[in-house]
């Protein structure tokens, strides 16, 4: 193994885009891939991650929507094109199922006979049950603490980027097997491993899990992977992966490749801790917005937190309130009607730079993406 360079000295962020005042240390495995914190989560920190504060699809229910409404379309294009059939189970228990709209969304889409969703953190669970749809019950409550009498009783187990979150990757994937029929399967996505990315940025990311490091941990449960995929579009850094119970499988052998993964994430790592640097000289005394408020804001004011606390205001097509994080949140149009050829530096995934960096034609603006301000970064645009 070899530990990862730091992308900021002593903070770091969790999924929900809570800062914690702890720097993230992670790790590599040279043979497999995988990735890990250098010093282990305890359980008793995990749990105060997903406690109380901890609001992940709450914050733009919207937002929440339209994300279930994508994973749903993907599930089901990606597991026909794995499996060779459409993917139609009566019975679904997802694991980690937050607010539960994903759930929510199968049930009606696959017309379910039983959706159940396990989810940790209470503010979810209790968004959840406010919902009162009758499809899908969520019950509070960690993967490895599924009750007995649902063991063997669902055609198929669910979790959606939530098997990286887990203190114990095999615990959560043997849990898994057990709630599924022996004809059942389990449909896991998680962040693409073999990609260096900004899953990496997470404090509760307690792994990165590679091609190999998912067979291996699969292999340990007693299921096989039967096929996996890279998704596009908006789950771009994204793999699902399509397993079965099988406790004879064994894991891939080792692969040379992994030997270049641990060298790319460091890289990833430190080119976002040159950010507020690279920023401060570029902006000097000109003012400028950050066009964007969601995941990748927060990475921003996590990792970068010169660069956000001197914007002069926040922009989105849509606020959902008159002030963010103590500055006005704007319209994006109505910012550059009142500020022409302005700067604008855009807080988006570069998944989404190609669209926002031809957003706003004519008008003079100057848009810039962060990984601009970064030497190592700049080429992932």
């Amino acid at each position: 193994m070899t530990e990862l360079a730091l992308p900021h000295p002593s903070r770091s962020m969790t999924s929900d885009g809570s800062i914690v005042g702890r720097p993230i240390r992670k790790a590599s495995c040279l043979a497999c891939g995988h990735g890990f914190h250098a010093v282990p989560l305890k359980p008793e920190e995990r749990d105060t991650l997903y406690g109380d504060g901890y609001d992940l699809g709450l914050v733009d229910p919207a937002a929440d929507a339209a994300r279930a409404d994508g994973y749903a379309e993907c599930l089901d294009e990606a597991a026909a094109a794995l499996l060779g059939h459409a993917l139609r189970p009566r019975s679904v228990v997802e694991l980690g199922a937050g607010t539960g709209a994903l759930l929510e969304n199968l049930a009606r889409r696959w017309q379910l006979s039983d959706a159940l969703g396990f989810e940790a953190a209470p503010r979810l669970v209790a968004a959840a049950q406010r919902r009162g749809d009758a499809w899908a019950m969520i019950r509070q409550g960690y993967a490895e603490q599924a009750p007995a009498e649902i063991t063997g009783r669902y055609d198929l187990c669910l979790s959606v980027n939530v098997l990286e979150h887990a203190l114990d990757p095999r615990a959560f994937l043997s849990a898994s097997r057990r709630v599924i029929s022996e004809e059942g399967y389990v449909l896991v996505i998680c962040p693409d491993g073999d990609v260096a990315d900004t899953e990496l940025l997470f404090l509760d990311h307690v792994s990165s899990l590679s091609t190999r490091s998912l067979r291996m941990v699969a292999a340990a449960a007693g299921l096989q992977v039967i096929g996996s995929v890279a998704l596009a579009g908006q789950q771009k850094g994204f793999r699902l992966a399509v397993l079965k119970p099988n406790l004879t499988a064994t894991p891939d052998p080792a692969d040379l490749r992994y030997l270049s993964l641990a060298p790319a994430r460091s890289d990833f790592l430190m080119g976002w801790s040159e950010i507020d640097d690279g920023a401060l000289k570029w902006r000097g005394d000109q003012p400028y917005a950050i066009f964007g408020a969601g995941e990748f804001q927060n990475l921003l004011r996590a990792y970068a937190p010169r660069l956000v606390e001197d914007a002069e205001a926040f922009l989105t097509d849509e606020p959902l309130a008159p002030i963010l994080d103590g500055r006005p949140w704007l319209r994006a149009d109505a910012y550059i009607s009142r500020h022409p050829g302005s700067a604008i530096v855009a807080a988006v995934n570069p998944r989404s730079w190609p669209a926002v960096a031809r957003k706003f034609p004519g008008s003079g603006t100057k848009v810039f993406h962060p990984y601009l301000f970064s030497s190592r970064l700049e080429e992932r645009l």
